[in-house]
């Protein structure tokens, strides 16, 4: 049986000495300054590309458009979470029809893996519907798994909650 060497190396201690004076106290324990790291080209092209998608939502809104738009309350779109990989658009559309008249299912997918990633967001006429569908469905089984369905959450209000709860 071989055994691997190990070698440990002692450090030396330093010798701290206090400060002579309250000066040198602030002066040695003074934090470094922050390091600031430039944005990458990636990640400021993608907040430009926001900017402008807001900077066009907002001009748009203004002038009336002739194309039909997916109802904004947020409260009618849900989350699906839980799902799995065997699970389907059809298969979706099949368990969730019963609560109301679906506007929009989509069954977000791996590119690499072209398989579902697990999750989905379900769209509802109205609001009255989507709180059947959470009440019928959330905990319940679907392809062999059990689902958890929620009001889905917008982007913005993720993020606040990551920043009042960082871990």
């Amino acid at each position: 049986m071989a055994t691997a060497a190990l070698s440990h190396r002692i450090l030396p201690l330093r010798s701290i000495t206090p400060p002579a004076s309250a000066s040198e106290a602030k002066r040695q324990f003074q934090p470094s300054p922050p390091l600031v790291l430039p944005i990458p080209k990636r990640l400021s092209y993608g907040a430009q590309k926001c900017n402008l998608h807001i900077a066009q939502s907002l001009s748009s809104s203004s002038s009336s458009s002739s194309t039909p738009r997916i109802p904004s309350n947020p409260s009618t779109k849900l989350f699906v979470s839980g799902l799995s990989f065997r699970t389907t658009e059809e298969s979706l559309r099949n368990a969730f029809k019963s609560f109301g008249e679906l506007v929009q299912v989509n069954l977000v997918m791996d590119k690499i893996a072209k398989r579902p990633r697990g999750f989905a967001f379900i769209t509802y006429a109205t609001e009255g519907e989507s709180k059947r569908a959470i009440e019928g469905m959330h905990g319940k089984f679907l392809d062999g798994r059990v689902i958890f369905v929620e009001i889905a959450k917008s982007r913005s209000e993720l993020r606040q909650g990551s920043m009042e709860n960082p871990t």
